[in-house]
């Protein structure tokens, strides 16, 4: 039996194990803390808010109360809203004529009441238009990043919490012997206790267990000493996730009724005691989503038409997480456009751990077997479907169907639609998505019912008359649920960007392989817009998309490229839908004239622009859609063109679209930025390293790329 214990350091071994234990625990018991935090300092900016908000209310409101103010005798004084009486001084107000102590006790009453009601039904804005962020909003953006951090370390180490708490709650139960007089008189019995104690203490500290606690403990205390200016950069690429985090700790201007819209208050309350299981999702989801994706498991048949930038995407792939948390081994199938496949892989592999497959190509059969073998996710398009549907229909259960721009089977007789209902009763849940306000095109929507409630469609049919009035949207509101962006996101900063990735079409691809083939840069970055032909054009399909949708939202467009054959393009492929065009050609004094035919002209209208002549000098606030057809060299290039849109006056939010292929040089470009951003973050706008670092391809860089691109692709050119 081992004599020559070192009771010192026993103690300090189980003191160690302890101590992280406690640490442990404080990663769970600090979250209270850190919400109290941000709800108080979203109470006090709302309060600031709601004071500055007194100077639109007039001091004639005093006169409502019972008090006797002299209301004018105040206003002579110079006190005309409540935002002057509310600083003033009270020997100031008492020095007016007619004002005494009950008086001024109403003044302050009622100017209270005021803040109260404002700063209770105004939205809380994080930041403005055109305005610098005050010391509040910073330290409300610094406190809630350090808090979406601590949430993820908080997720990531629950079951290595649980595990070391267990064995540290076994320490602390079992009798150790811990100093050396209590070992001398202590039975062998005990000592050969304390030592096996001993040895399990040492087997634990060598186990993964105690390396993953460490890694948790020292990840949480980064975590809380996270620079607010590493918060702010965060916001501005996240900001949505931070109005989401506002909301589930309990402060939001959002009403419930508009999240629900008109759905019945008992269906309402059904859908929103739902329980999801988050667990592998990697997003943050906002109120009203959260709301979408529980409607989507419940009614589990169903038309999600959220306006354009609202995030169907991720309510869907927040609905195949919980499906798959209860179900590891659960198939879903996401039928879609071919312009948002990669789109859609990106996007499941962004927010979530589900496996995803591109079943597309050359490759389709094989990858489908494998998606039919191990369960996950399969991306295919429209087109697509005809070769996998008879694998399917009878021979597979799918946990939940997919259909993206669900209006591209509105027509029963076309065989995508008929592909797609052969899988009616393979699909345990059926989820259609579009962005197209069906309450306009009732017969759209009849044709899309009769899939998903084929009992319902006659009936709405009968009533397409009543289409605008609500008992119509209260009949179709159990399997039809429509958000607009002006209902939900009322405080969100009126700019949204996205990245809308495309795969090569096979003229696509050929034209780029001969591009690189010819050391031809400028033509690699000019991918799918290099045929005279923009038929076969994937990136020209999905711009046609996103225009038909900002149309059907009222909304008009901007298209901006660097290259003026790419603008000549697009204009021919617009058509009489294009309101202009502005280039380095285009005389100066033309250019607002175009820009105020394109503001007066009906919306769903589209202005093209080269980036250099469209991005400086114009105001386009008409506009609320902007899409780039290619990443531009300079991120000053990308920022004044979006600047020409969203600027002081622009009174919608606004949606930036990237249009993006994978695996070429568009991504290539995406990874410089990110390797620059350091550098722009570090020198001042104005200085000449921020000028000189603003440039993100040099021609070393290019080269290399060149090269690399030829190493990739003309192996396999035959």
């Amino acid at each position: 039996m081992k004599q020559n214990l070192n009771f010192t350091e026993i103690n300090r071994l189980i003191k160690a194990l302890t101590d992280i234990d406690d640490y442990l625990d404080m990663i769970y018991s600090d979250r209270r803390a850190q919400e109290e935090r941000i709800r108080d300092l979203c109470v006090r900016i709302l309060r600031k808010d709601a004071e500055r908000s007194l100077t639109k209310v007039s001091a004639q409101e005093l006169k409502k109360s019972k008090a006797g103010i002299r209301v004018s005798a105040l206003i002579e004084a110079g006190y005309n809203d409540l935002y002057k009486l509310s600083y003033a001084k009270d020997w100031e107000l008492l020095a007016v004529q007619g004002i005494g102590e009950k008086q001024l006790e109403a003044i302050r009453n009622i100017i209270a009441e005021f803040i109260n009601r404002l700063s209770e039904y105004t939205g809380l804005r994080i930041s403005d238009d055109g305005t610098d962020m005050d010391a509040d909003r910073k330290e409300l953006i610094h406190a809630i990043h350090i808090f979406r951090q601590c949430e993820l370390i908080r997720r990531d180490a629950e079951g290595t919490s649980v595990e070391y708490h267990d064995f540290v709650e076994l320490l602390r139960s079992e009798p150790i012997i811990r100093g050396r007089l209590k070992w001398l008189f202590s039975g062998k019995k005990a000592k050969e206790h304390t030592i096996l104690m001993l040895d399990e203490m040492v087997s634990f500290c060598d186990s993964p267990v105690v390396t993953r606690a460490k890694g948790f403990t020292s990840q949480y205390s980064q975590a809380l000493n996270i620079l607010q200016e590493t918060a702010i950069g965060d916001y501005e690429r996240n900001s949505a996730d931070y109005y989401a985090i506002i909301e589930k700790i309990g402060i939001s201007g959002t009403e419930k009724p508009l999240i629900y819209s008109s759905i019945s208050a008992e269906l309402a309350a059904e859908i929103d005691a739902l329980s999801l299981n988050m667990t592998g999702f990697k997003g943050t989801l906002r109120a009203y989503q959260e709301f979408g994706t529980k409607y989507i498991l419940h009614q589990e048949r169903v038309l999600l038409g959220d306006e354009m930038g609202l995030g169907k995407t991720i309510q869907a792939i927040a609905a195949m997480t919980h499906i798959r948390a209860e179900d590891a081994g659960s198939h879903f199938l996401i039928v879609c456009p071919a312009s948002v496949l990669i789109n859609w892989c990106r996007e499941i592999k962004k927010f979530s751990d589900i496996d995803t497959y591109l079943v597309h190509g050359t490759f389709t059969l094989e990858t489908f077997e494998k998606w039919q073998s191990l369960g996950g996710a399969a991306v295919t398009n429209f087109e697509t479907m005809g070769k996998i549907v008879d694998q399917i229909d009878e021979n597979m259960h799918l946990s939940m169907l997919i259909i993206d721009e669900a209006h591209y089977i509105k027509n029963p007789d076309a065989q995508r639609t008929r592909n797609i209902r052969r899988l009616d009763n393979e699909s345990e849940r059926i989820l259609m998505m579009t962005g197209t306000p069906l309450e306009n095109k009732v017969e759209e929507m009849c044709s899309l019912i009769d899939f998903i409630r084929p009992d319902m469609s006659s009936e709405i049919r009968s009533l397409a008359q009543m289409s605008s009035v609500p008992q119509f949207k209260e009949m179709i509101a159990p399997f039809y649920l429509r958000r607009t962006r002006d209902q939900v996101l009322k405080e969100l900063p009126e700019i949204e960007e996205e990245q809308e990735w495309c795969l090569m079409s096979a003229r696509d691809r050929d034209l780029y392989i001969y591009d690189i083939t010819q050391n031809d840069f400028a033509g690699m970055r000019r991918v799918s817009f290099r045929d005279e032909n923009l038929s076969g054009s994937v990136k020209a399909g999905r711009l046609v998309e996103l225009c038909d949708l900002a149309c059907d939202e009222g909304r008009r467009v901007v298209v901006y490229s660097f290259f003026r054959e790419t603008i000549d393009r697009v204009r021919s492929l617009l058509g009489s839908r294009c309101a202009g065009v502005i280039c380095g050609t285009t005389p100066i004094t033309e250019r607002q004239a175009i820009i105020d035919r394109f503001s007066e002209d009906a919306e769903g209208r589209v202005l093209v622009c080269q980036v250099q002549s469209g991005g400086t000098g114009l105001n386009i606030q008409a506009a609320s859609v902007v899409i780039f057809c290619e990443p531009q060299i300079k991120p000053s290039l990308t920022n004044q063109a979006i600047s020409r849109v969203y600027r002081m006056g622009q009174v919608h939010n606004v949606l930036v679209y990237h249009l993006l292929c994978e695996d070429t040089i568009d991504e290539a470009m995406l990874i410089r930025l990110s390797e620059k951003q350091s550098e722009f973050d570090t020198y001042a706008d104005k200085s000449v390293m921020a000028e000189a670092t603003d440039n993100l391809l040099d021609r070393e860089w290019i080269r290399q790329f060149i090269d690399k691109e030829r190493e990739k692709y003309l192996p396999m050119v035959v």
